[in-house]
């Protein structure tokens, strides 16, 4: 199949004659992908798998599905275009949807190996492929060079994210429900699986046909060269030349990348030996690339130039690593416990409705989704601004420890419900989303909606500054590749819980054990990633990709930095910075993307000045 490569253009229907065909790809993959993440840990109870098992196996899958986007953003940046990685990598997605559907049917023909390799493999794949390329792809189709251009562009985004909650919402709110349940009078309970893998295998189907046949009216960038390979041979020649710093970061990335492997395996494979050689190989690479990638690198004057990229590139690259690592890393340890146990301590709520029919688990996480959308109106409109006219304003530094700490208070928060719970009188009624036989306790699952309210008002802080922070502070040939590392961020820190439900003790009924330490142990954990977060942000330097650059591969002296980034508030203007202060910079501002229902944008988005 040949494709053309068409040239920018602005068109005032761009969006109702081809962006909403993109957006259908990424609705559809999210309410697909939400419905086996968020029905998989019962099914494996079906199974007769353990509660923690199951919470492994499920986080697994989660880590898999952000290793892939390495592969997927590499393909795209340097081989076959945004379409065609897309295209290709949504038909092993269907693939593994229509294999779990079959995998799921009742009775005899139910088959755990299958389910496994629809899921782990060819979904997880799938995931892989569209994930981190659709938003760009999507975004691809506006000539940013006009003001206008970059308006629709920031619009586009804020309905990206609205797509991506839009299949969260009907996941978590119907589809999951209907696995473990069924529907009543319509599907009965032992169909409720294939049922609901077969509705999400079927959106996937008709939105990968819809965004086929708009295809003749795509804009389609050609690839761009291999900025990503630029940057494994500058930092394999200077460990070749003996710096300890390149030898840390080419040692540490394939150190880090076996370590969540091994998280995987762990999860099928349960030995004590292999989860010590997963801990400590995931510990030595990530500590090898941030010590590495501190500092002012200038142990990149001793790499060899190459064709592919600036060795200058390669250390603006790299510096931002550190930052987005530890921040990431320190948030989702927390949010983590959300993601995969909350949704098993709800099973064991009260969760029943009219006549008896009951929530699943899972269907709590909306009030997740829809903290985000009604509190991000809010925060823009109101909470900021009244920070900029009372404090001066929130800092990058400042945003991520707000939504930290609320991600704290939600885990604690859950915590001391599950004391709750598990001292209330459990209830005659059997869970039909726990493992077999264990029963409902008398407290009410809407509760557990509260601490899912917290932690999204925190994602809503910590979200879109790293992904504003991993755009904006990256060389535009590497913006693909550092989207890519914020979905392997997830990926370790998913592999890291991994890790965590295998040194808990098990139980299926969470009334038989402290459900509650493993959020304790999660919370600390986020503790001393969260003290090298602001050990490496006090030296961070921010830099403006954005304007052109000479072509002289040298690399740039280390410089002072003009604004102290520690701060909590937003900075005082130095005296030599270019604007006088950060939110008056001219230059425009790329768009976070995980910040829907955007009044304005650009707070985040401002030049560091640097002393010459």
């Amino acid at each position: 199949m040949a494709f053309e490569y068409k040239e920018l253009g602005n068109d005032p229907n761009l969006f109702w004659r081809v962006c909403i065909f993109i957006l259908g790809i990424e609705l559809a993959e999210r309410l697909c992908y939400y419905t086996f993440a968020g029905s998989q840990e019962y099914f494996l109870e079906d199974l007769n798998y353990s509660v923690l098992q199951s919470s492994g196996v499920n986080a697994a899958f989660a880590t898999l599905c952000y290793v892939w986007p390495l592969v997927g953003g590499y393909l795209a940046d340097s081989r076959w275009g945004r379409f065609r990685t897309i295209l290709i990598f949504a038909v092993f997605y269907v693939l593994g949807a229509l294999i779990s559907s079959i995998a799921a049917q009742p009775g005899e023909g139910r088959s755990g190996v299958l389910y496994m390799i629809g899921t782990m493999g060819f979904l997880a794949v799938g995931t892989g492929g569209i994930k981190p390329n659709i938003a760009n792809f999507g975004a691809d189709q506006y000539d940013v060079s006009t003001p206008e251009g970059r308006l629709a562009q920031e619009k586009f985004y804020n309905h990206f994210y609205v797509a991506i909650n839009i299949g969260a919402l009907f996941a978590y709110g119907f589809m999951t429900t209907l696995c473990s349940s069924g529907l009543p009078g319509v599907v009965p309970q032992e169909d409720g699986y294939v049922v609901g893998y077969g509705l999400g295998s079927g959106a996937m189907v008709l939105a990968l046909i819809c965004f086929i046949c708009r295809r003749r009216h795509y804009t389609m960038k050609p690839p761009g060269g291999d900025a990503l390979l630029g940057v494994m041979m500058h930092v394999g020649s200077a460990a070749r030349a003996g710096s300890w710093e390149g030898i840390a970061v080419f040692l540490g990335w394939p150190l880090m990348l076996l370590g969540v492997l091994l998280t995987v395996v762990q999860s099928f494979y349960n030995r004590h030996w292999l989860l010590y050689v997963a801990v400590s190989t995931l510990g030595v690479g990530f500590t090898g690339i941030c010590v590495g990638c501190s500092g002012d690198r200038r142990w990149l004057d001793r790499a060899s130039k190459n064709k592919h990229l600036r060795r200058q590139h390669t250390a603006d690259f790299l510096r931002v690593m550190p930052v987005l690592f530890t921040a990431s890393i320190g948030f989702n340890a927390l949010y983590n416990v959300m993601s995969f146990w909350y949704q098993q301590q709800a099973c064991q709520m009260d969760n029943r409705l009219w006549g008896g029919y009951q929530l699943n688990g899972s269907f709590y996480n909306v009030m997740d989704c829809v903290a985000i959308i009604a509190i991000t109106p809010p925060v823009l409109k109101h909470i900021n601004p009244f920070f900029d006219r009372m404090l001066g304003g929130l800092t990058r530094h400042g945003k991520l420890l707000i939504g930290i700490s609320l991600a704290a208070i939600s885990v604690l928060l859950a915590a001391w419900m599950e004391v709750q719970r598990r001292a209330a009188p459990v209830l005659p009624t059997i869970s039909l989303c726990a493992p077999a036989g264990v029963h409902m306790s008398d407290y009410s699952g809407f509760w557990i909606m509260i601490p899912y309210g917290l932690m999204g008002a925190a994602e809503v802080y910590v979200n879109p500054t790293l992904y504003h922070l991993s755009y904006a502070q990256t060389p535009q040939r590497l913006r693909s590749v550092a989207q890519a590392i914020c979905l392997l961020m997830t990926s370790v820190s998913t592999g890291m819980f991994t890790l965590l439900t295998a040194m808990l003790p098990t139980a299926n009924d969470l009334n038989k054990t402290h459900f509650e330490y493993g959020y304790y142990v999660s919370a600390v954990m986020a503790i001393p990633f969260l003290i090298a977060y602001c050990c490496v942000q006090k030296n961070f330097v921010d830099k403006d990709f954005d304007l052109p650059d000479d072509q002289d591969d040298e690399m740039e002296p280390f410089k002072e930095v003009a604004y102290t980034r520690i701060n909590f508030f937003k900075d005082f203007p130095s005296p030599r910075s270019p604007w006088n202060s950060p939110s008056n910079s001219p230059v425009p501002t790329p768009i976070a993307i995980a910040e829907g229902f955007f009044a304005r944008t650009g707070d985040d988005a401002f030049t560091m000045s640097e002393a010459t």
